[in-house]
């Protein structure tokens, strides 16, 4: 089975040196099958559907950083998609001219890695171990990666070469920024809400149990409606747990007043 690796980037210069590694990963572990969207237009439109597949699948999560994207609203927020989804240890920051210093927020929890052979080559071997029956012997990676390393060397430093000669600076409006902003806040909210999906058998537990409480109320049956109503604890329990540990204790509480109510309730029919 191949490991899909999800590559993140942000902006002109950690677009072309995603696409570089993204060309380069399959060449050097041939059971790898990177991610990549090719333009912040496709991670917009395509975020609904195919993006949000391929973060729930990967397998390994790589964010190229530069010092011009440590702050773009897509990093941080495809970094927060893939901490969420991953172990702390298969989410690796390569840093193309940037020190770890520079980092700051979530982005200082990943394991970092430099563009240099030697912390380039862990990296790599990071991505091999996910490889099951398909990985290399370490022998056999230390050849490979020897061999394809110069080209991918090469080809990144000419993008930083190309960049900081000609590179124009990048200005953006604050009407870009803003809807930027509000489009990843949407995404984000769209995402929250299906972590706190609720299981079916909890919703179905408190539909089945309303519908017969309700018949027992309309026959006159008040004995059989009480011990009904006693159900709606556990599904109702468990669907304030998923959803907020403030919700459930307040739930608690009132289940706690109401007991107690009940209880006084039948020692004042036993003392008549």
């Amino acid at each position: 089975m191949a490991t899909k690796v999800f590559i993140s980037w942000s902006g002109d210069l950690s677009n072309k040196i995603a696409e570089a590694v993204r060309q380069w990963l399959p060449g050097v572990l041939q059971f790898v099958k990177p991610y990549f969207t090719p333009s912040d237009i496709e991670k917009g439109t395509r975020w609904g559907s195919d993006i949000m597949s391929e973060l729930d699948s990967s397998d390994i999560g790589i964010i190229c950083l530069t010092k011009e994207n440590l702050n773009k609203p897509w990093i941080l927020f495809e970094s927060g998609a893939l901490s969420k989804n991953f172990d702390k240890a298969h989410v690796c920051t390569i840093l193309f001219n940037v020190e770890t210093t520079d980092l700051k927020g979530p982005l200082t929890i990943f394991q970092n890695t430099r563009f240099d052979k030697k912390d380039f080559k862990k990296l790599v071997k990071t991505i091999n171990s996910s490889g099951g029956d398909s990985k290399l012997d370490d022998s056999v990676l230390d050849g490979v990666f020897d061999m394809w390393w110069p080209k991918l060397e090469e080809q990144v430093n000419q993008i930083l070469s190309d960049h900081n000669d000609t590179a124009p600076d990048e200005h953006r409006t604050e009407r870009d920024m803003l809807e930027e902003v509000l489009e990843l806040t949407r995404l984000n909210t769209r995402r929250s809400r299906m972590d706190h999906d609720f299981p079916s058998r909890a919703i179905m537990d408190l539909i089945e149990s309303i519908e017969e409480l309700t018949m027992a109320l309309d026959h006159g049956d008040f004995e059989r409606a009480h011990h009904i109503s006693r159900r709606f604890d556990k599904p109702i329990s468990y669907i304030c747990k998923r959803y907020s540990p403030d919700l459930y204790e307040r739930y608690r509480m009132m289940q706690m007043k109401n007991r107690k109510r009940i209880m006084a309730d039948d020692e004042s029919e036993d003392e008549a």
